[in-house]
């Protein structure tokens, strides 16, 4: 994803801290309001290509994956009546964090262990009435097909400390390890989104969708 406008004139780090605390404010708003966070991972099979590519193929699996689910949630997904209760997901790539080991655990997975982590907010209506971490369970062969880029689509329940969550699912971007352009963030952002601006003088976030 692009830098918003206005986080343009700002030094790296100090992007890096808005986006982290505007996405992070987003994820607490949306669970006031009633939505169930979780921690979502998908994994993939070995792509081919170098990083950038890969990502790219990472994102276009998970916008597949993200389309599956606003189908089952709601049986015209892209109505304007709809569009503010889809399910929101913001991913990053992520390595595992492997420690001491003497052989590169890394070097032993599927591109080198990179994946897509991060939060999904499931909207409190809609078709779906189970929750998202056995729904996904149970219809995972759906969301991976056989022979898919995507191999698996994992859900847990995120119960508490859930600002904490997001800050460690973007500590690749924190430790310079991912780039902004490694940020995929569902429904996308953009003119078929009703949302409200907030002043330049506050820090920048991702807008909350309006449900009015």
């Amino acid at each position: 994803m692009p830098v918003p406008a206005l986080l343009t004139n700002l030094s790296r780090s100090d992007q890096i801290n808005q986006l982290t605390q505007g996405y992070g404010q987003t994820a607490v708003d949306l669970t006031a309001e009633g939505w169930s966070p979780y921690l979502l991972v998908l994994k993939f099979r070995h792509l081919a290509g170098q990083r950038d590519t890969v990502i790219a193929q990472m994102h276009r699996e998970a916008e597949r994956a993200h389309r599956w689910l606003c189908e089952r949630v709601w049986r015209n997904a892209n109505a304007p009546s709809r569009r503010a209760w889809r399910p929101y997901w913001l991913l990053i790539a992520d390595l595992p964090v492997v420690k001491r080991a003497k052989v590169s655990v890394r070097s032993l997975l599927p591109n080198e262990g990179l994946h897509l982590q991060g939060i999904a907010m499931m909207p409190p209506c809609g078709r779906l009435r189970e929750p998202l971490d056995e729904h996904l369970a149970q219809e995972g062969v759906r969301y991976c097909p056989r022979g898919g880029p995507l191999v698996s689509i994992y859900a847990k329940p995120i119960t508490s400390d859930l600002p904490y969550t997001h800050s460690y699912n973007f500590k690749m971007l924190a430790h310079g390890r991912a780039d902004v352009d490694d940020i995929l963030v569902l429904p996308p952002s953009g003119t078929e989104l009703d949302s409200k601006p907030r002043r330049a003088a506050d820090p920048w976030r991702h807008p909350v969708l309006n449900r009015g």
